[in-house]
């Protein structure tokens, strides 16, 4: 990624206890990581974070073929969603880079928001779907770096400035 015109902003810590995602999680405390959640009949395994707003991280094998309207939409008015969620649909490429999409709540998809592209990556190295501290992420036309050092407990993200 040239550095050129490119800023960098600190996210701070991941939040995933459930009451302050919020998200309802049996059994409590523990975290919702890639916990199964059931609508209309099909099960989506989804990662419940917080940056500032809930968010739901779903990974999927071809994130082109989802229809991110109606699964976001559903997903994202959960009842495990007390205060409703936005939903990041995750496409692990390789590595080092994944490509998402986006259903925000009470917007429906749309094409960027830097937290969700925050919640994407962090949920990424939870998973162990890329085991570097840095990931791409292709969203639209633009690509983003996720930086998660754990020992700080914080995340960045650097992507173009007019963006982010």
């Amino acid at each position: 990624m040239n550095s050129e015109n490119k800023t960098t902003i600190s996210f701070g810590e991941p939040i995933t206890t459930p009451c302050l995602v919020p998200v309802i999680h049996n059994p409590p405390p523990t975290r919702c990581i890639n916990k199964p959640f059931s609508v209309n009949g099909e099960w989506y395994n989804v990662t419940a974070m917080s940056f500032g707003s809930p968010h739901g991280a779903v990974f999927v094998d071809d994130v082109d073929s989802v229809n991110v309207s109606a699964i976001g939409s559903m997903l994202g008015t959960h009842v495990l969603f007390p205060k409703g969620a936005s939903i990041v649909f995750i496409q692990t490429l390789n590595s080092e880079t994944l490509k998402i999409r986006l259903w925000q709540h009470s917007e429906g998809e749309i094409p960027f928001t830097s937290e969700a592209v925050c919640v994407a990556g962090t949920a990424a190295m939870m998973l162990q779907k890329t085991l570097a501290s840095k990931v791409n992420i292709l969203i639209g036309n633009e690509t983003f770096q996720v930086h998660w050092d754990r020992c700080a407990g914080s995340v960045s993200l650097t992507g173009a400035c007019h963006l982010i």
